[in-house]
């Protein structure tokens, strides 16, 4: 099968995405991986910020040429222009490389490219990965209302009914936005696990140590962690990761004194492994939200691979998952309370860490992922 992935970020980001988990998988089950992406640009956000990455042989990245006038002028909703710009120019891309190629499937992902989506030449994927209109609210901020977020959700209805297939990563983002959806969550490599285990990191933080890896983003609840420091000053937690609140989070700790919190900034996908593989335990902290209840993190499924027990938000999404090997906590009591009685119950962490471990050995790897998608896309 060959697939044209139009993505609206750089592909060697430090922010590694479910799809370049599903698609190298596919790369390396032998389909044919064609990835549009834009040009490079001076962000703060992951996404354009790139690192070395090996790159499977069936993968083959092509950069859409923009004029520097339009890429590079500066705008108040800098993230959802260069989105939209992007989208425009790379509609001729596409059907050009659809046509020269023979693409089977084109898939897409969010509302900037809705002109793609009328392109009828090959089967097209829609993957509903996140609430979009939800985040589109929080992009907006004080510009946010009910026109702009309805002439969105028409747009993404419009887009749905247009696709071949729709795809979501999450039961709720199913049951909100297409009840037709086929299903496929996120899951994790055992294989990077496996590595990480074999060359540690040995950082220089005492234990124990609690964890936390991902985006530095408004949805994260950082605030509950570093009270959550502060109250436990005999642990060490690490921070492992970058986003648009990183110096932000950052310096509330400098300003709350904390010298048991650690920042690593952004690191690469394969290295998140080895900065788990050090941690006692990990958190899955978001803020109550719809674009948080819809997500299905990978953070998640990362930790439990590394059989380690997860301390998580109670989030609609993860508590629909059933998944018995996570302890819940939504406030500062209760995640004192949870983190205390972990690491001074060591069998327990182990019990919880094991659970988790087979829970996604069984469903959750990405093989497995990529087999579903594979099997959605041709019935």
């Amino acid at each position: 099968m060959k697939i044209l992935f139009p993505y609206m970020a750089r592909w060697k980001a430090i922010n590694w995405t479910r799809y370049h988990s599903i698609l190298t998988e596919l790369a390396e089950m032998g389909h044919e991986i064609y990835v549009l992406q834009p040009p490079p640009a001076r962000s703060d956000e992951t996404n354009f910020q790139e690192i070395d990455v090996v790159i499977p042989n069936n993968i083959r990245l092509s950069d859409i040429k923009i004029p520097p006038v339009f890429w590079k002028r500066n705008s108040p909703f800098d993230k959802l222009y260069k989105k939209g710009i992007y989208s425009l120019w790379c509609y001729s891309y596409a059907r050009n490389i659809i046509e020269e190629k023979g693409i089977d499937v084109m898939l897409l992902y969010n509302i900037p490219q809705y002109l793609l989506v009328r392109s009828r030449s090959c089967k097209v994927v829609f993957d509903l990965a996140d609430d979009y209109i939800d985040m589109l609210a929080k992009e907006l901020g004080v510009f946010s209302n009910p026109l702009a977020l309805g002439v969105a959700s028409r747009l993404l209805n419009s887009m749905l009914g247009s696709a071949d297939y729709v795809l979501a990563v999450s039961s709720v983002l199913a049951k909100d936005f297409w009840k037709g959806a086929i299903v496929i969550p996120n899951g994790v490599s055992p294989s990077k696990a496996n590595k990480a285990r074999l060359d540690p990191l040995n950082i220089n933080i005492e234990r124990p140590i609690v964890g936390f890896i991902g985006s530095f983003e408004y949805f994260i609840d950082f605030e509950l962690i570093l009270q959550t420091a502060a109250n436990l000053s005999e642990v060490n937690f690490l921070l492992v990761g970058y986003g648009r609140s990183w110096a932000e989070v950052k310096n509330r700790a400098l300003a709350l004194g904390l010298k048991n919190v650690f920042f690593t900034g952004g690191v690469k996908h394969a290295d998140v492994f080895r900065y788990i593989n050090e941690m006692d335990l990990c958190l899955n902290v978001f803020k109550k939200m719809p674009v948080s209840h819809a997500a299905c993190p990978m953070k998640v499924f990362e930790y439990m691979i590394m059989g380690k027990p997860v301390i998580s938000t109670r989030l609609q999404e993860i508590e629909n998952m059933n998944m018995k090997s996570i302890t819940f906590a939504d406030n500062l009591t209760e995640m004192i309370s949870a983190i205390q009685y972990l690491i001074n119950n060591p069998s327990e962490r182990r019990k919880l860490g094991q659970l988790g471990q087979s829970i996604v050995l069984e469903k959750y790897t990405w093989r497995k992922i990529a087999e579903q998608f594979v099997d959605a896309v041709s019935s």
